[in-house]
């Protein structure tokens, strides 16, 4: 099985590595850690920003090959059995992740998902979401479970010990 696990800064990415850590795979399976940078857009609302310079740009994909390569150390050091490659891409996030995907022939996607609903979600978009559209093969989001929201009551209860 080829799979793709796309990352990024986020603890939500950070959780999809350690849920595949958690996984059995066959002895056949073949990781391509990626991520993708986002060209920088020249132009913002009404203004206009110069082009990034190239020290930028190289920066940016310094730090990006610096995050492949501690998520391919962590799968390769829990399955030094198995095939694991890194890659870093530009372009748009999801376009890119489905793009490598099919290059690499991929029968799974692994990603993250931050969960933003409502406005953010709006504003912000969604890569997961995009992918889970686009893509050729099969997705599968992680998604962090949501801790449990304490009321001011039960807050209250707990910091005097009251019982229910």
């Amino acid at each position: 099985m080829k799979i793709v696990v796309a990352v990024d800064d986020s603890d939500c990415s950070q959780y999809s590595i350690d849920y595949i850590l958690k996984r059995a795979w066959s002895t056949d399976t073949e990781f391509l850690v990626l991520n993708v940078v986002e060209p920088i857009p020249v132009e913002v609302g009404v203004g206009y920003m110069p082009p990034p310079s190239g020290e930028i740009e190289q920066r940016l994909y310094d730090e990006s090959a610096e995050m492949v390569a501690k998520a391919a150390a962590l799968l390769r050091d829990k399955f030094p059995e198995l095939k694991v490659d890194v890659k870093v891409a530009t372009g748009l996030a999801a376009e890119t992740i489905c793009n490598v995907a099919s290059a690499f022939d991929a029968d799974l996607i692994l990603m993250g998902s931050h969960g933003r609903k409502g406005i953010s979600h709006f504003f912000l978009g969604s890569v997961a979401e995009e992918v889970l559209k686009k893509s050729t093969c099969s997705v599968e989001v992680i998604k962090r479970k949501a801790s449990k929201t304490v009321t001011k009551s039960e807050d209250k209860k707990e910091k005097t010990g009251a019982s229910k």
